[in-house]
């Protein structure tokens, strides 16, 4: 038995294709289906239930669970059985694995000088503005509108929005400023959002995690943070899960910078 669950260890780890990648699901029939919402909702028991108490309690048959491991590729229910398990631990291992390096090198570059400098350039033009907003998506849209906030809370008015779908071809006076928020600097609609704000003679800075982003390189300024991308997989999609530090960091810099601007 022994040697048996170690020949299976060793094919599986040859294997690149998820249990449930897109090509496996796209296959499954509306019975596989409720054999699959089984297994998710009990992925903590699945690896210790014999195929027939899987069966009973998914109210379907042994046949239909082996034709359904089958489908995701293993020979049979056991082999599935260890390789859902080994999908499982990888994924725990992932989540609570946490590189704080970059974090610790993005707080050692804002104490240089150049950095800082960065930080008064923009917040100068900040101050001579008369109208600020705030824009992002996803996460990063979450930060716009706690900039916002931010702005608000220390005498500053500001506006954020945090949906794509935001009517941004209205017409901003020459007099405001679009700071826009983006890990990745890549988002369409906010590229597209950042190309017609400039023809509408808004000044737009953006926040990117990378200075070579097309988001960063069609801004009127940028700053860049530069730590490490994470991205974590959610049932069949990847998700941005990079730290919001730096850019958080950055915007109540500029806050404090500013308000320091406009009183002196």
């Amino acid at each position: 038995m022994r040697n048996h669950r170690t020949t299976i260890d060793k094919r599986l780890r040859d294997k690149k294709m998820a249990l449930f990648s897109n090509e496996v699901l796209s296959q499954f029939s509306e019975l596989d289906y409720e054999v699959y919402n089984f297994i998710i909702k009990n992925s903590d028991k699945i690896p210790y239930m014999t195929i027939r108490e899987v069966a009973k309690e998914a109210h379907v048959s042994t046949t239909t669970i082996t034709r359904f491991c089958r489908k995701a590729g293993c020979t049979g229910y056991s082999e599935f059985k260890v390789r859902f398990k080994m999908e499982k631990e990888k994924k725990t291992a992932a989540n609570l694995k946490y590189d704080h390096s970059s974090v610790f090198d993005f707080f050692q570059r804002v104490e240089t000088e150049s950095f800082q400098k960065q930080l008064e350039a923009i917040a100068d033009v900040i101050a001579g503005k008369k109208q600020i907003i705030f824009l992002g998506t996803g996460n990063s849209g979450i930060i716009a509108e706690y900039a916002s906030r931010y702005f608000c809370d220390i005498g500053i008015f500001s506006t954020g929005i945090n949906s794509p779908m935001f009517p941004i071809n209205l017409e901003f006076p020459e007099e405001s400023i679009i700071i826009i928020l983006s890990v990745e600097g890549e988002t369409n609609i906010l590229i597209e959002n950042s190309s017609s704000l400039k023809e509408g003679s808004s000044t737009v800075v953006s926040i990117t995690n990378s200075k070579n982003s097309t988001l960063a390189k069609i801004s009127d300024y940028n700053i860049s943070y530069y730590i490490q991308r994470e991205l974590n997989a959610v049932e069949m999609m990847k998700v941005d899960i990079t730290s919001q530090i730096p850019a958080v960091y950055i915007v109540e810099s500029l806050a404090r910078l500013t308000v320091q601007k406009k009183q002196g």
